[in-house]
Order: structure tokens, then sequence, then C-alpha cells
């Protein structure tokens, strides 16, 4: 058993019972470091100081042994958080689709449809109302 070996070793019997990382403590460590971006070229030091703390925080999680409550702290933050997360990956798979769709709103219900590109003028049926509109895709 090589050095790395028995090092990862000691470390997962270290961790063994405690929670570990979960999606707030990964976003803890992202605005961490915007924070300290931010105050490293704003000259705050305050931001450089609450990112450290917002770390320490993020630690104490990942170490904790109550993983109920650490567990509820995330479930929690993902309930708040569902809609930004939903519309920063609805923009996502529009930029990364843009290429072979268009993307039309109805203007009745404000759903969002997607056509192929190239196909011309297209009558459009939402299908959640039925609502028909015609577009140039």
């Amino acid at each position: 058993m090589g050095f790395f070996d028995k090092l990862r070793a000691s470390f997962a019997r270290f961790m063994s019972g405690r929670y570990g990382a979960d999606n707030l403590s990964y976003a803890m460590v992202i605005a961490a470091l915007v924070m300290t971006v931010i105050g490293a070229l704003s000259g705050l030091g305050i931001l450089t100081l609450m990112a450290d703390a917002l770390l320490i925080v993020m630690f104490v999680r990942m170490l904790s042994k109550d993983r109920y409550r650490r567990a509820h702290e995330n479930q929690v933050y993902l309930e708040k958080t569902q809609s930004v997360r939903r519309a920063v990956t609805e923009w996502m798979n529009r930029v990364k689709n843009s290429k072979k769709y268009h993307y039309f709103t109805c203007p009745k219900c404000r759903a969002r449809l997607r056509v192929p590109r190239g196909v011309g003028n297209v009558t459009i049926t939402c299908k959640s109302c039925g609502n028909k509109f015609d577009k140039k895709a």
C-alpha cells in the first residue's frame, strides 16, 4: 500500500460518520470565492473576512456528525433556490440548443415552445393551452 493509498484510507476513516459536502457547501464555497475576488479588487477587507467566516462555517458543516440537521439545512436551501436553479438550467439548455432550435413563447399562456430551425413559416400549437399562432422559424 503506497503513501497516497494510506492517506486516502486515513481520511476515509476520519470522515466516517460525518456529513461531508452537499449543494449548500458548494454554494458557500462559490460565494466565498466571489466575495474574496470582489474584496481583493475593491480593497474592502471586510468582504475577505466575511468570505473566511463563510468557509469556516462550511468546514464545520462538512465535519459535523449531526447528519439529520445538515440534511435539513441542505433541503431548505434546495427548496429556496429551486426556481433560480431551474431558470439557469433552462437558459443553459437554450444556449446549448440555439443552433438546432428556435424558442417561442405562447402569447396566451406564456409557455416556452421549441421549434426546429429552418422550417420556414410554421403554425405552432401550444401543448399547454391549445392556442395556435404563426411564426417564422
